[in-house]
């Protein structure tokens, strides 16, 4: 919440100028026989009853057959125990039934222990219950949210894993001793049962009946928490070795898969630089040696940057300060942008972007005020979010030179602004209708809509010519920012101008102010680091290449790539849902593909001229010329035509993405290495691994955001009307297909959220299997392997939950076991059958393209 304008730009560059469809860092992501199938793992139902509600010995027979491999002692008269079978079972119920089943658990250890949720209080339970869920919660498949139950404060002292006995029939001990010391009656615990559900003790969550599909969730839990059987849970089975033994890292981020290969990658980044800033040589000025060394101290310099605190500045907070209207204002910050570059402009900063309505030629996105929350949040005292976000507004302008109680004030002030906005947004809907986004505006209009601000006397003074097109992610909202430029209001705007100076610049002053505005934080040379990284990655990047990615990868991924678009090809043209004529424009996309793999055809060096500090240059300095080159370089190419060819991203990330609005693809060679590409593996380890990335990008240019765009990147609708209508419904069924699945206990994916990503996953298996059709003999489970573990990555609970409400991937977990219980293939080569945790029936498996 700190930096609100950099984290919000920094989303942009990706969604806009990248148009990337946020893939991988994928992440994030000797053969083996089939075995002989068993009643292990749960008996999928048909799917007209995935939604009905189950009876209690529905349930039982479910979970029975699912714990069999886990608990053979498990019977049926056992789990059912004082309980009526033809009843309609509650949540309550199936947790209880579900323990009986699997019986006493282990105390959760390794990956199992990191991503446990935390301890149930079970104060408010109903007391017959209180063995199973504890054993439950101790067993690490139990989440205060799944009984709308409160967390412990504390960890209970022993967790109870000798508190809760198994019997010979498998079920837990009704007189185990509870772990916050509260014990059942066995005498009691019968009749407890049958009031319970007579008088429907509890809350509502506890008493809300289930479907089958709840049962599904529930045994993958288990499934996941043993990691014994790739028939129940492949992603668990094939990475449990490698997922408990990762460490997670103290700073709460993500570990393993592609975490550990952008570490290795950014420890071979640094130790490029560090050889530069240590050779001792004498590099010619503007050579990208010079540059990087001297950017790299610059920001080592902590004495002089601390003792200039906030001055370099103070010019531009100063002539904010006098402004006395909105001209005076636009002047401010026109210095502000000319000298500092795009992030020196608080009111409209903008981003040159590939325009939807002619992929031809360029737009300007104007970045506005980004509302970070709903009106309700907004309303709530409560809400730590906001209240962090107040705070962090305040502390900027503070920063700037307001008084405490003038910061407070203007913070409200805008807030209250925000909060007027969030009624005026869009729905979800009409942002996702990219055919109605036509509205464009030029600086005159802009005038014309808020003539008191004056925008085009800023535009022109900061290079933008008179008929330049522009365009904003929300009409509507806009039209509502726009009212609010009037004069009584010019201190908010005025306030917004230094906020973002603050938080743009802070963390290139002093250490005092990068660590109270910086994101990410760190050592002085992690800092370094990064920044060379970021504002050099041009040259870091030519010199990454030349040590790093052999000339015959590259090569090697042109023939994966093109034996993935002939394999989307082949199944577009066995679509029976599809006419001919949408079947020829979607193969015109697919020809009309530009494919981008290692590096550019040509660098885009950083032309700012990088000062040393022998030469009076500074972290900041440095900051502001590369910035201030940046916009200019922006400015100059607006009446350039597109170049499909511009290489979006630093070489050296670890990510691919695509491009819909210029219909690319683009592999940097960060992730043209193990595990994704390794030159010395098989065919199908690639194929399973790069070949699916490759085949996911290419997906991503028919999701449901990609089929929006033609073969030229324009937004125009190629599609015949009941094709389109079917394509909608078939994004509905995987919307569905991923609803409430989990990356760990009370972690529910979003299914609506990720469906782009999604449709891009199984689009990319679809396409390796048609590769592997194709082959005598294939290794079908080097394929599986292969894929599921690019996306080994594991961190503690609290990092998955936040994951899962940010990421607009599936949980990884999902993007193996989801993703595999599509294709025929997966179960022939494992022997995988209907009660099977892994099996999906054919006609709930997700078919698009």
């Amino acid at each position: 919440m700190k930096k609100k304008w950099i984290k919000t730009i920094t989303a942009i560059v990706l969604l806009l100028s990248l148009t990337l469809t946020a893939c991988t860092r994928p992440a994030p992501s000797g053969s083996t026989a089939p075995r002989e199938s068993s009643s292990s793992g749960m008996e999928s139902a048909p799917s007209d009853t995935k939604g009905k509600s189950m009876t209690l010995g529905q349930l039982a027979d479910y979970f029975v057959k699912a714990a069999d491999d886990y608990n053979p002692k498990a019977d049926r008269a056992a789990v059912l125990e004082g309980f009526d079978e033809k009843e309609q079972a509650t949540r309550l119920q199936m947790f209880v039934l579900a323990g009986r089943a699997f019986g006493d658990l282990p105390a959760p250890e390794g990956n199992g222990k990191n991503t446990a949720p935390p301890p149930v209080d079970l104060t408010d339970a109903p007391e017959w219950a209180w063995s199973v869920l504890s054993n439950l919660s101790n067993g690490g498949v139990l989440a205060a949210s799944d009984l709308g139950l409160p967390e412990l404060e504390e960890a209970p002292e022993t967790a109870g894993q000798d508190d809760s006995v198994s019997d010979t029939d498998g079920t837990s001990s009704s007189d185990a001793e509870m772990s916050d010391g509260m014990e059942a009656d066995p005498a009691k615990l019968s009749d407890s049962q049958n009031s319970s559900s007579e008088k429907g003790s509890g809350n509502d969550k506890m008493n809300a009946s289930v479907t089958q599909k709840d049962a599904e969730i529930i045994a993958q839990r288990f499934f996941q928490a043993f990691g014994t059987n790739l028939k129940d849970n492949f992603y668990a089975t094939v990475n449990k070795g490698e997922l408990d033994a990762l460490e997670l890292p103290g700073d709460g981020s993500a570990v393993g898969g592609s975490s550990a290969v952008a570490a290795n990658t950014d420890k071979q980044l640094h130790e490029l630089i560090l050889e530069i800033v240590n050779s001792g040589k004498d590099y010619p000025k503007g050579s990208p040696e010079q540059k990087i060394r001297d950017l790299y101290q610059s920001v080592l310099a902590l004495e002089a940057r601390n003792a200039a605190g906030v001055e370099p500045l103070r010019k531009y907070l100063e002539a904010v300060d006098a402004a006395q209207n909105f001209s005076e204002l636009n002047a401010a910050i026109a210095m502000a942008v000319n000298e500092l570059g795009n992030p020196g402009n608080g009111l409209f900063p903008m981003l040159s972007v590939t325009d939807t309505q002619d992929s031809s030629r360029k737009v300007m996105q104007l970045l506005t005020l980004s509302i970070m929350f709903s009106a309700e949040d907004y309303d709530d005292p409560d809400n730590e979010m906001v209240q962090e976000y107040r705070e962090g507004m305040i502390s900027q302008l503070i920063a700037a030179g307001e008084s405490k109680e003038e910061a407070e004030r203007l913070t409200d002030g805008i807030l209250r602004m925000e909060r007027a906005l969030a009624e005026h947004a869009s729905s979800a809907e009409e942002q996702s209708s990219l055919q109605s986004q036509t509205k464009r505006y030029t600086p005159s209009s802009l005038d014309e809509l808020m003539p008191q601000a004056k925008p085009s006397e800023l535009f022109a003074a900061i290079g933008l010519k008179s008929d330049t097109r522009m365009q904003v992610f929300d009409d509507k909202q806009f039209a509502a920012y726009a009212t609010w430029f009037t004069e009584e209001n010019l201190e908010l705007f005025k306030a917004m101008q230094k906020s973002a100076l603050i938080s743009g610049f802070g963390q290139y002053l002093s250490q005092e102010l990068a660590e109270n505005f910086d994101v990410q934080g760190g050592t002085p040379e992690e800092t370094a680091n990064e920044a060379v990284q970021s504002l050099l990655s041009e040259e870091l990047g030519q010199l990454y290449v030349d040590r790093y990615f052999p000339a015959e990868s590259k090569a090697e991924i042109e023939k994966m790539v093109q034996k993935m678009i002939d394999a989307f090809k082949a199944r577009i043209g066995r679509l029976d849902w599809m006419e001919e004529s949408t079947k020829q424009e979607a193969i015109k996309k697919l020809d009309n593909m530009t494919v981008l793999i290692g590096y550019p055809d040509q660098w885009d060096f950083n032309n700012a001229e990088i000062k040393g500090v022998s030469e009076g240059g500074s972290y900041f300095a440095n900051v502001a010329a590369s910035e201030a080159d940046k916009w200019k370089k922006m400015i100059e190419g607006m009446d350039e035509p597109v170049n499909p060819r511009r290489f979006p991203m630093a070489v050296f990330t670890v990510n691919a993405a695509a491009s819909r609005n210029t219909n690319t693809l683009i592999f940097p060679a960060g992730i043209l290495q193990a595990p994704f590409y390794d030159k010395n593996a098989s065919f199908e380890a690639n194929l399973g691994a790069i070949g699916s990335t490759i085949a996911h990008e290419i997906t991503h240019m028919f999701d449901d955001g990609g089929a929006q765009y033609d073969a030229t990147g324009t937004v125009r609708n190629w599609w015949a009307d009941n094709d389109f209508t079917h394509f909608q419904e078939l994004c509905k069924k995987a919307e569905e297909f991923y609803n409430g699945y989990e990356a760990a206990p009370g972690i529910p994916a979003n299914g609506k959220e990720t469906l782009s990503e999604n449709i891009s996953d199984i689009g990319g298996i679809a396409c390796g299997l048609e590769v592997l059709s194709s082959m005598e003999n294939p290794d079908y489970d080097a394929f599986f392997r292969s894929y599921t573990r690019q996306w080994l990555r594991t961190g503690s609970y609290e990092t998955l939950a936040e994951m899962a409400q940010s990421d607009q991937h599936a949980p990884n977990i999902l993007r193996a076991n989801r993703v595999l219980s599509n294709f025929q293939e997966y179960f022939d080569t494992y022997g995988i059958k209907p009660g099977d945790g892994m099996y999906v029936a054919p006609e709930d498996r997700i078919v698009i393209w």
